[in-house]
């Protein structure tokens, strides 16, 4: 003990820096995840071999930081950071965060198939014959977290050959507008919280009791269209969505 109070007084940045840096990298690598409970001091004394003041100075630099929460009473916990999202935005949060290098993000291809289009995505393209689509699964990961999962389905005879194009971290409204010159010109979403199927709580690692938001997206051409069919998923304690309105001078507030 006499040791590590001299090294303190030596050196106490360097101590509780490291200390700091174990932590986040606990985070940084899942071994401890958003919301989850740290260990308590004792248990911090113990991994990082240091005393109750570095822990706390650590514990305290930390929370000032935002990267944990302390809850008298109950404990020290991973903060839950919000993304927040703009409801009226034309392009999925995923293709936002890839396509501005968000490195924060990164987009996994678990599916990548074209099959022929059912019923329901014939009525969302608008289309009374059978035609096929390519049909793409991304899991959306914010560092080792799971962030959401994507389904998305693109009509073949629009857009020919795009199957092999699209790769892991690779934003497709980039090739959609890059390979071939498609203008979007408006979109439809329809949210709604539910909770997730068997296979949606095994792709997400939730819990079946767990709140998700369904998002079911089309995105029609400068032409009226339908050229983009999707239907996201995303953790509801994840988000945080907003919308921003342009206040006309001249609207009566009294009706």
């Amino acid at each position: 003990m006499n040791k590590e109070k001299s090294v303190e007084t030596e050196s106490p940045v360097f101590l509780y820096d490291q200390v700091k840096h174990g932590i986040m990298e606990m985070i940084n690598t899942g071994k401890i995840v958003s919301g989850q409970r740290l260990p308590n001091e004792k248990e911090l004394c113990e991994a990082f071999d240091t005393s109750r003041i570095t822990i706390r100075r650590a514990l305290k630099e930390l929370a000032s930081e935002g990267v944990i929460e302390i809850i008298h009473g109950k404990g020290t916990f991973v903060k839950n950071v919000k993304q927040k999202i703009h409801i009226l935005n034309l392009q999925g949060f995923s293709e936002l965060s890839v396509a501005t290098g968000d490195g924060k993000f990164t987009k996994e291809i678990l599916v990548n198939q074209i099959e022929t289009a059912d019923n329901e995505l014939m009525q969302y393209f608008e289309r009374k014959e059978p035609f096929e689509v390519v049909k793409l699964v991304r899991l959306i990961k914010d560092g080792n977290n799971i962030f959401s999962v994507d389904f998305a389905y693109l009509p073949c005879d629009i857009y020919p050959g795009i199957s092999g194009k699209i790769k892991d971290n690779v934003s497709t409204f980039k090739v959609i507008q890059d390979d071939y010159g498609i203008k979007f010109g408006k979109a439809r979403k329809e949210m709604e919280f539910i909770l997730p199927s068997q296979d949606l709580s095994k792709l997400l690692q939730v819990s079946r009791m767990e709140t998700i938001i369904q998002v079911k997206k089309v995105i029609k051409d400068d032409h009226e269209r339908p050229v983009h069919y999707s239907v996201y998923y995303l953790l509801a304690n994840k988000v945080n969505f907003y919308i921003d309105v342009d206040m006309d001078s001249d609207l009566d507030l009294t009706k």
